[in-house]
């Protein structure tokens, strides 16, 4: 394809922008319910807690998670966050609000870059809602943590490099979408560590190999690209390792290295799950992924000629290989891999749309999503009989009950339009379904956070403004939420968790806030007034009636017990109310 010096701005017109419009209408649909559920634990009340202390203490440079020094990850969601509860205030709207916003400016970027790449309107729509509607991006883009953060800087890191090959290399659009790639890494590696910039090179040079397009290894603007991420990334390292001089090796050694290593935070997955969720994540479109990974092989003695499929093909299938052969997986990691994927399903789906006949292989494609449509219909449908969750049998259902219905609507519709040869309307069904289905799904899961403290943190709110210096305790364990919920820190005791390693280092903070049991009993004893939150082994060897520290017994949800050490004035209970 002849590279012009403008592929972009002669298609601006008014069509374009209506698009961009459209495509923030349909995603910002698809998320509009994501601060409906409670935060869920560990990550969500993790994230949103040092983003909270940081606002509070007015502390940016070091993480703190209950007043402890945080050094898991680097701090750019965690700032993101903070700007929004900054502007929005404490509540769960606002901490999560970061990924849906950058999950809406990926599927901008994918679209853009895709006019940039192939020149058309129809896989460039395609490929922005497919990406959009993918149940991985779309559920990943609504949760509060890191992947989806790094996943969308990665993503544009390598559409911006893509978007920079279809220019003369010469040329000024070419120069600045290469330096936006950069600027996209070292944000990248700002979010987590060094994959924001060894997952570019690795996808970069192995393209370049496989194409043959050797002479790319030796661009000079390559490296000079290092720069740019260094100076994004290096003066926050540098400032950290100023207050804290065992930063360096347990950033980089033990949670950059270590982590993909081993084992140590016992995150093994088997690859038969992994790659089952690979495919899931790509629901409802997944059952084009087969006819992908044929067209791009059966191109493989054409490449060269086909690039753009295979840089596509190859960002995808590395960082899957990648963390195929992680000690250390979770799902999140896979969304990166959806965006490459996607595009070359909207590829396939243009092409087909062409055809009046359905192909036996494009109707198997479809049928396998609408099977899955009615087994989710059915799921959906059992989900609120599950003697679990039975307590919440109303609200489960209210929920689940619509997306049900949906489902299984969906799945006739699609066989009737199937039987019509009508791929455009199936697809559509599909992009209205995921809209719907997701957010009622989102929402109805809170009721399966059993783990999470909100419902006790409500009642223990009000009463700490009758007992302003009341301690709050998690005995046993830590539950990350309540911190966030009460604005405040809160004791943890017998139970450092994550907070282990970094609460031996000088100046942690751990005196704040880690306690042991033997430090806790005596203040338990004392006349101070303690609120103490635990789990039922530690409720019933402890502070059930008839045990040493017997505790007066104020609320309890399946798994979380609220207590605390003296019976409560009349004038708590009337100011709680």
């Amino acid at each position: 394809m002849e590279k012009k010096v403008s592929r972009l701005r002669w298609q601006m017109d008014h069509v374009f922008w209506y698009d961009l419009l459209l495509i923030t209408i349909i995603m910002a649909i698809a998320l509009c319910l994501y601060g409906l559920p409670v935060l869920f634990t560990p990550d969500e009340g993790r994230y949103a807690e040092i983003a909270r202390e940081m606002v509070v203490n007015h502390q940016y440079i070091v993480p703190h998670l209950d007043g402890v020094i945080y050094f898991e990850k680097p701090p750019m969601i965690y700032w993101l966050t903070a700007l929004s509860l900054k502007i929005f205030g404490f509540n769960i709207w606002a901490a999560r609000l970061p990924n849906p916003v950058l999950s809406i400016i990926g599927v901008w970027f994918v679209y853009i870059v895709c006019r940039i790449v192939y020149q058309k309107r129809r896989v460039s729509l395609w490929a922005a809602l497919i990406t959009g509607t993918s149940i991985l991006y779309l559920g990943g883009g609504r949760y509060l943590n890191l992947d989806a953060g790094v996943a969308f800087f990665l993503t544009i890191t390598m559409l911006s490099f893509w978007a920079s090959r279809q220019y003369r290399q010469t040329s000024w659009q070419a120069n600045i979408w290469l330096l936006n790639a950069f600027i996209f890494s070292g944000l990248a590696v700002m979010t987590k560590g060094l994959i924001g910039i060894v997952f570019p090179m690795m996808i970069i040079g192995l393209w370049a190999l496989i194409v043959g397009r050797y002479r790319l290894l030796l661009d000079y603007r390559l490296y000079l690209g290092l720069i740019v991420v260094l100076i994004i990334s290096v003066p926050w390292i540098v400032a950290v390792n100023n207050e804290h001089p065992e930063f360096f090796h347990y950033y980089v050694i033990v949670q950059q290295i270590l982590r993909y290593a081993t084992d140590e935070q016992g995150r093994q997955m088997s690859k038969f799950v992994y790659f089952g969720i690979f495919i899931i994540g790509f629901f409802p479109w997944f059952g084009f992924l087969p006819q992908v990974f044929k067209s791009v092989l059966t191109k493989l003695k054409t490449r060269k000629q086909h690039d753009n499929e295979w840089f596509l093909f190859v960002w995808g299938m590395a960082i899957l290989l990648f963390f195929a052969f992680s000690k250390s997986i979770l799902m999140g990691y896979l969304i990166p891999v959806i965006i490459p994927f996607a595009i070359l399903i909207a590829r396939r789906i243009d092409n087909l749309l062409n055809e009046s006949t359905l192909r036996k292989s494009t109707k198997a494609s479809i049928i396998v999503a609408l099977v899955f449509f009615v087994i989710i219909a059915i799921a959906f449908v059992i989900l609120p009989f599950i003697p679990n969750f039975a307590m919440f049998f109303n609200e489960i259902a209210g929920f689940y009950w619509p997306a049900a219905v949906v489902s299984l609507i969906t799945a006739i519709a699609g066989f009737i339009y199937l039987k019509r040869n009508n791929l455009k309307a199936i697809m559509l069904w599909f992009v209205c379904a995921m809209m719907i289905i997701l957010n009622l799904g989102w929402s109805g899961s809170q009721y399966f956070a059993q783990k999470s403290v909100r419902p006790l943190t409500n009642i223990v709110a009000p009463l700490l403004k009758t007992y302003p210096h009341a301690i709050v305790a998690n005995y046993g364990g830590y539950y990350y939420d309540a911190q966030f919920y009460l604005d405040r820190l809160t004791w943890i005791v017998a139970n450092e968790g994550e907070l282990a390693n970094t609460a031996k280092m000088p100046n942690s903070g751990a005196d704040k806030t880690l306690r042991t049991a033997d430090q806790f009993w005596p203040v338990w004893r004392s006349d101070r007034r303690v609120f103490v939150f635990t789990d039922e082994n530690n409720y019933n060897a402890y502070f059930k009636a008839g045990q040493p520290y017997q505790g007066y017994l104020l609320a309890e949800t399946p798994k979380r017990f609220l207590l605390t050490n003296h019976p409560l004035a009349e004038s708590a209970f009337m100011h709680g109310a």
